[in-house]
């Protein structure tokens, strides 16, 4: 275990060793020291106008649960692109928190069993071969799509 995970519930760091597992298989990024992923600024930061002017676009107080769940997300995704084009490794920590806060609220919110669900398709992840030009595992011959159905009956 990194020692910076080791205050996580071991749930939480058997994740993010599996996600880790999973980028060490196809050949993605895998740190083990806090830094900002290469980009270019001028394409996070029109990402980051393009997330904002979607969310301007559809700027009525959401006043549907899924609706302010998508404003959240977006809203911390656009953070996360602004601080990698502004080179703040502290802001862009803080965007990648509140993002993973926002996807686990999603799980509480509705019920989800997150934990199955997350190795489930960490077994169907590991299926796949090495990243493609996308950044992508690849569904070759021997992957497997993950199978949900089961994981949310009662």
């Amino acid at each position: 275990m990194r020692s910076q995970d080791r205050d996580l519930s071991p749930s939480a760091c058997d994740m993010l060793n599996s996600v880790r597992d999973f980028h060490q298989h196809i050949g993605a990024p895998a740190s083990d020291v806090p830094q900002l992923l290469e980009c270019s600024k001028e394409s996070a930061l029109k990402l980051a106008q393009g997330i904002r002017q979607l969310i301007r676009n559809n700027s009525t107080s959401p006043t549907d649960q899924l609706s302010l769940r998508a404003h959240l997300a977006l809203e911390e995704l656009a953070e996360w692109l602004e601080a990698h084009a502004a080179g703040d490794i502290v802001a862009a920590a803080d965007a990648w928190a509140d993002r993973a806060y926002v996807l686990f609220g999603d799980a509480v919110a509705t019920g989800l069993p997150a934990t199955e669900l997350f190795n489930e398709v960490h077994r169907s992840n590991m299926t796949k071969s090495g990243a493609g030009r996308t950044g992508k595992g690849i569904k070759g011959d021997e992957y497997q799509p993950p199978n949900i159905g089961p994981l949310l009956t009662h």
